[in-house]
């Protein structure tokens, strides 16, 4: 048997602490989680910490605030009304109080379904990942000392990420006291100067916050200078992040997205809310097929690919078009998905899928949504078959797309016509995406 090879031998965290201090050209691509992989698991739950080391991120950021008695727990809000089902704000909760609190689905909101899950500590968090992963802190840097001394005590200060905006002098002195303090200042139009300010260490990354390709911060000459000493850290989480280089994008085609902000931005680390899409991307994975079966067993119908005929014949929509797009039908960039958006009751839209192959078919919506239900929707076939179906509550309806299953169908291959229509008693609170047939 041949001896293991040493980069077996490497523990995860020492690798990712090599990749994070490599700034050559050839750098491999590191992948942040926003808030964990909170489209399986609370956000900031541990769960969803460790469902997105899984998924492949080498670091998931996560959001640390104080509570009254000096706890640090996960949470991104100053309150824990959204995500919980408690309020007040964690500053004048207990770590007891809080403890008693359990974190709702995904994204929470007023409506979402509740779970088992507690807030954790930061302590807890970093446990959850010491060997494994790194964390981005977030919303902690008027609390960094609080934090350093929890990683200090569990032994993960290389671990973690620090991050803010302060004065360069504060930020230095705070990397001087212990050389496995690992620091990201933010870059936003306002310091772009300060790159190449910093005396002796310099930050291990920038995060690069930019709205406009114009930005002073994201010049190819400024850039040029971050990587001499730096990684370059790039959100794609919604539009004004990235100049609207999104994951929504991504997932339609990478060159939307990712692949901009790494060949245009030089991004070495990308922060993600698709964690699964970005991982299957780097390793070479054509976002088009992402989540599709493999050869012809999937079929796409965009919402916006409505019959022709307009109003009367290939839709009906009750209210002036809001989104600055031709035609009555309300299609929107909703932070880079193209849906279909300002649904309203009574309103009805025609499509035609081409099935390639005869089968039994599970037909999906891909939707984000607010509510419970968040509407209800009629899906009527040529041949006069109808289906209800309620909307599922996805936890946020701009930023919370997902694939709900409607029904399941037989179809010959062949076109087929089908008009989607919004009931008129349940108020629609959501933005559509696509039609998905999986071939069972």
């Amino acid at each position: 048997m041949a001896a293991p090879s040493s980069a077996s031998q490497t523990a995860p965290i020492e690798r990712i602490h090599r990749d994070l201090l490599n700034h050559s050209a050839d750098a491999p691509l590191m992948a942040a989680a926003h808030r964990g992989a909170w489209r399986d698991y609370p956000e900031n739950s541990l769960a969803a910490i460790d469902e997105a080391v899984r998924d492949g991120a080498e670091i998931v950021e996560i959001d640390v605030r104080k509570t009254a008695d000096g706890h640090l727990v996960l949470m991104h809000d100053e309150t824990v009304d959204r995500t919980t089902n408690g309020s007040g704000k964690v500053s004048d909760l207990t770590l007891a109080q809080i403890k008693q609190l359990r974190l709702k689905e995904h994204l929470g909101g007023e409506q979402t379904a509740l779970t088992s899950h507690a807030v954790p500590t930061l302590e807890e968090a970093m446990l959850a990942v010491k060997g494994r992963a790194m964390v981005n802190l977030d919303k902690g840097w008027s609390i960094h000392e609080d934090m350093y001394r929890v990683l200090k005590a569990t032994g993960t200060v290389n671990h973690g990420l620090f991050k803010g905006s302060p004065t360069v002098q504060e930020a230095a002195d705070f990397m001087a006291k212990d050389p496995e303090i690992l620091y990201m200042h933010i870059l936003k139009d306002e310091n772009a100067n300060v790159v190449g300010t910093f005396p002796g260490r310099q930050p291990v990354a920038y995060e690069i916050v930019f709205d406009q390709p114009t930005d002073p911060q994201v010049q190819p000459g400024l850039l040029e200078k971050i990587q001499r000493d730096s990684r370059v850290w790039i959100n794609t989480m919604w539009n004004d992040l990235a100049a609207q280089s999104t994951d929504e994008d991504s997932r339609r085609d990478a060159r939307l997205g990712w692949e901009t902000v790494v060949s245009e931005y030089d991004a070495s680390m990308i922060q993600t809310d698709e964690i699964e899409g970005l991982h299957y991307w780097r390793n070479g994975g054509d976002m088009r097929r992402w989540e599709a079966q493999p050869g012809n067993r999937t079929v796409r119908v965009q919402a916006e690919d409505h019959a022709p005929g307009g109003e009367g014949v290939g839709y009906h929509d009750l209210d002036p078009n809001t989104c600055g797009t031709e035609g009555d039908v309300d299609v929107c960039d909703i932070e880079g998905a193209i849906a279909v958006s300002s649904i309203q009751p009574g309103e009805w839209i025609k499509y035609t899928v081409d099935i390639p192959r005869p089968g039994s078919y599970e037909v999906s919506a891909r939707l984000a949504s607010s509510g419970v239900p968040a509407g209800r929707i009629a899906m009527t076939w040529a041949n006069g078959a109808t289906d209800d179906y309620d909307i599922g509550n996805t936890t946020d309806a701009r930023r919370a797309f997902d694939l709900q299953p409607i029904q399941t169908r037989h179809f010959e291959a062949g076109k087929h016509e089908f008009v989607v229509k919004i009931d008129q008693n349940v108020a629609p609170n959501f933005n559509l995406d696509l039609f998905q047939f999986d071939l069972k």
